[in-house]
């Protein structure tokens, strides 16, 4: 059995980096039965997926966790239609994806409840989701739960895998002979605080701006801009309109398909 990383604060764990090509990866993360039962495994799968994001990735969070839905809970979105609907019913990837934040990052939920989640994760279809995803060099970052029934199946689409679970607890039965791709090993750091990366140009919590004058120029720029936009936006309605709009399907998959690049691989609809 190799050796697994040495366990580290989730603050800590970086994204797994391509080795060249463009090409996006398939992260798992595997959370031990423990992590799951002390409710700090979604938590945390939101906060890698967000600070992976907010280092400029394009990333897809899915919940494989079919048989005990978690991600929608986490993230304060309801549990619709998600990755069951895309898989064995024919829903698009950009029907079920949820934005989580502006611009990289998109949440897929659990979906439909499934019976046996071996259904999804050996299916075709499940195959080409995620092989169109990594073609259009996205992240798709998975979590899954050890013991549940269709996690060793996905672990089969995994091109890197980290282990979510307390400091000293033993490795999930689901990476055993896994242990090469796993990347890290990982949970809540001092405290059991989940940690995020913080947004760019923010100023930590409790600590005084050092301009507060220029807050509110940002804050009166920002609303000038809002007010522009929308004026413009009917202006383009209008034109638009005038010049007859666009076939609704067409310009509907355009506007919601999250990143674009792996629509033909998983449907349309």
């Amino acid at each position: 059995m190799a050796e697994l990383p040495e366990w580290q604060p989730l603050s800590g764990v970086a994204p797994p980096v391509p080795e060249g090509g463009g090409a996006g990866r398939v992260v798992v993360l595997v959370a031990s039965e423990r992590a799951v039962a002390d409710g700090w495994a979604a938590p945390a799968a939101v906060s890698l997926a967000r600070s992976w994001s907010q280092q400029g990735r394009r990333v897809i969070l899915v919940d494989g966790g079919l048989q005990r839905p978690s991600l929608h809970t986490a993230a304060g979105v309801s549990n619709g239609e998600g990755l069951s609907d895309a898989v064995l019913y024919g829903a698009s990837v950009q029907r079920v994806s949820q934005p989580l934040d502006e611009g990289n990052l998109f949440l897929i939920t659990a979906g439909t409840a499934v019976a046996d989640s071996h259904t999804v994760a050996r299916s075709p279809r499940w195959h080409r989701l995620s092989a169109g995803v990594t073609e259009a060099g996205v992240t798709l970052a998975l979590l899954v739960q050890d013991g549940e029934s269709g996690t060793a199946a996905f672990l089969g689409s995994a091109s890197d895998i980290v282990v979510l679970a307390n400091a000293g607890e033993p490795a999930p039965i689901a990476i055993r002979d896994l242990e090469p791709l796993v990347r890290a090993v990982t949970g809540p750091g001092p405290g059991g605080v989940i940690a995020s990366a913080p947004d760019a140009g923010t100023t930590p919590a409790g600590e005084p701006s050092g301009d507060s004058g220029g807050a509110r120029r940002t804050t009166l720029f920002v609303v000038l801009a809002v007010v522009i936009a929308a004026i413009l936006g009917v202006v383009f309605k209008v034109i638009l309109g005038a010049g007859g709009a666009p076939e609704a399907s067409n310009s509907a998959t355009a506007l919601v398909d999250p990143f674009g690049g792996f629509r033909s691989a998983v449907g349309t609809g």
